[in-house]
C-alpha cells in the first residue's frame, strides 16, 4: 500500500520475495510545477514481484516515466535490479560515480573467482563457494545494463520542492550515497541506517577496510540534524536517527569485541572457521544449517570485522601454504606499546 510519507513524498512497498529484508522501500517525490521532473529512488530486484509492484505503485501515482529521473543509492541489485527497464520506459538515471563505476566493471555474469575476488583464501570449500555464489542476489536479479549521469558528495539535485545534497556514506557499499533536506530535515537513508536490522557490511575488491568506512559513515551522520529518517527496507519503530546510530556503532564495538576474543582463543583461523563461530541472529541450528545466500553474507561481514582488526593493528593476516589467509590476535601488551 502506497503511503505518503512528508509532503510530495511517497513510499511504495517493494516486495522481496525469499529475502530475510522482506521489502524495499521505494521512494518517489512529486515533481513540483509544470516542467518539475518526479524523482524516484531504487527499483527492487529484477524479478517479476518487484516489478509488478513497482508498476502498479507508479500507476497509482500517475507518473509518466519519461519525466521521472531514477536515483540509485548503491549498486546493490535490490536498489538497481529494474533500472534498464525504467531507463527504456523514459527514466533519466542518476547514480553515484564510485558504485556505477564498480557496477560496470564488475558485471557477476563470469565465474566467480573472477567476479567477486575479495572471497578467494577466505577458508570455504570451492563446491560450498559454487553454492552460495549461485545464491546471492548479485547474480541472480541484477539489471541488464544501463547508463547513468554521475553525482558525487555535495552535489544538490532539486525535486518537488526539495534542495536534495548527496552525501556520500560509503560502507555498506563503497560509493552508498544518501540524500539530505535540511530545510525539512529528512534524509533518504538507503541501507546506510536501518532500523531494525543492521545492515550488511562486507569486503569489496581495492577497499582495504570497508568496515572503518562504514564506522567513519556513521559518525559522520552527527553532523546532520535529521528529524524524518526514511530508510529502504522496514521502518523505522519510533527510533530516532541519533539513537540508531549510536546503537549501531555499539553493535559493531561488540562484533569487533567478539572477533578479537575467537582470534585470542586460538590463532592462525580462517575467516569461514570465525564466521561459523560468530553469533548470528538467523533461524539455523547452526552454521552448517545456514542458507547459502545467508552464509555468503555472514562471511563477508566477518571478514569486513577481520579487515578492521587488522587495520587497527589488533590482528595480522598471514598466507598460509594452503592459499587461505590465516588470522591472529596481536596480544594486547605489544599493540598498547
Amino acid at each position: 500500500m502506497i503511503t505518503k510519507v512528508f509532503e510530495r513524498i511517497y513510499s511504495i512497498p517493494i516486495r522481496l520475495p525469499h529475502n530475510p529484508l522482506r521489502n524495499l522501500n521505494c521512494y518517489f517525490i512529486r515533481g513540483w510545477g509544470r516542467h518539475g521532473k518526479n524523482l524516484l529512488i531504487d527499483t527492487g530486484f529484477n524479478m517479476p514481484e518487484c516489478r509488478e509492484d513497482l508498476r502498479k505503485g507508479l500507476s497509482e501515482l500517475n507518473a509518466d516515466l519519461t519525466k521521472t529521473d531514477l536515483f540509485l543509492t548503491h549498486l546493490h541489485a535490490d536498489h538497481t535490479g529494474l533500472a534498464a527497464e525504467l531507463e527504456a520506459a523514459g527514466a533519466h538515471i542518476l547514480m553515484g560515480e564510485t558504485d556505477f563505476a564498480m557496477l560496470r566493471k564488475y558485471k557477476y555474469d563470469g565465474p566467480w573467482r573472477k567476479c567477486f575476488p575479495e572471497y578467494l583464501g577466505l577458508g570455504a570449500s570451492e563446491q560450498e563457494m559454487e553454492l552460495m555464489m549461485a545464491s546471492t542476489p548479485a547474480r541472480k536479479y541484477i539489471s541488464s545494463p544501463f547508463h547513468a549521469e554521475l553525482v558525487q558528495n555535495g552535489d544538490s539535485l532539486f525535486y518537488g520542492g526539495y534542495h536534495l545534497t548527496c552525501v556520500a556514506a560509503p560502507g555498506h557499499t563503497p560509493g552508498h550515497i544518501c540524500l539530505y533536506d535540511a530545510a525539512d530535515r529528512l534524509m533518504f537513508l538507503g541501507d546506510h541506517v536501518l532500523f531494525d536490522i543492521t545492515p550488511n557490511v562486507t569486503v569489496w575488491p581495492e577497499v582495504k577496510d570497508s568496515l572503518g568506512d562504514y564506522l567513519n559513515s556513521l559518525r559522520k551522520m552527527e553532523a546532520y540534524d535529521v528529524e524524518i529518517p526514511l530508510p529502504a527496507h522496514r521502518t523505522t519503530n519510533g527510533i530516532s536517527m541519533g539513537t540508531r546510530v549510536n546503537e549501531l556503532l555499539v553493535h559493531h564495538e561488540r562484533r569487533l569485541g567478539e572477533s578479537y576474543a575467537l582470534l585470542c582463543r586460538q590463532p592462525r583461523q580462517t575467516c569461514y572457521q570465525i564466521a561459523a563461530q560468530m553469533t548470528w541472529k538467523i533461524r539455523a541450528d547452526d552454521w552448517s544449517q545456514f542458507p547459502p545466500g545467508q552464509k555468503i553474507f555472514a562471511l563477508g561481514e566477518t571478514k569486513s570485522h577481520l579487515d578492521h582488526l587488522v587495520c587497527s593493528g589488533k590482528a595480522r593476516c598471514e598466507r598460509s601454504p594452503d592459499g587461505n589467509w590465516r588470522y591472529s590476535a596481536v596480544q594486547r601488551d605489544a599493540w598498547d606499546r
